[in-house]
């Protein structure tokens, strides 16, 4: 396996992993205190977030780039595969970037950016290692 695919599956598993605990510890409505290791888990979070993205540019200069230059009968069967993928880690840096700053806006809208993020987040953990398993299927059938 190539160092990038084993960094990014890091990344998104420690995100995921932080993500998770990050939902499970996070303080009640009724104003009870956070948990103390909230704030260690979103430091973590957001480190992972940060090189996740790092990974996300890296993989969009080469495998992206090269995906959406193919124009096969097989890309177009499969292309539902690789923009929703992109489209929710698109989606996954929106909203985290929102977490930070103002919310009235889109709250006024009836949306909860924290929800979008979350569900955002379950997807990935689920859509990835399909991705990937499709792909290294597909490969060991080429053989």
């Amino acid at each position: 396996m190539k160092k990038s695919r084993v960094f990014l599956w890091a990344f998104v598993a420690s995100l995921s992993i932080t993500g998770i605990a990050l939902h499970f510890m996070a303080p009640a409505t009724d104003g009870d205190l956070p948990h103390p290791l909230s704030g260690l888990l979103r430091e973590l979070h957001g480190t992972a977030a940060a090189l996740a993205i790092f990974m996300l540019g890296y993989m969009f200069a080469s495998h992206i780039q090269q995906k959406l230059g193919e124009r096969s009968q097989r890309w177009v069967r499969q292309i539902w595969d690789g923009y929703l993928h992109l489209a929710t880690w698109l989606l996954l840096v929106i909203t985290g970037l929102l977490l930070y700053y103002p919310q009235s806006a889109v709250e006024a809208m009836g949306l909860s950016i924290s929800a979008i993020h979350w569900y955002c987040g379950l997807l990935l953990t689920g859509l990835f290692p399909l991705h990937f398993w499709r792909k290294n299927l597909r490969r060991r059938l080429q053989r």
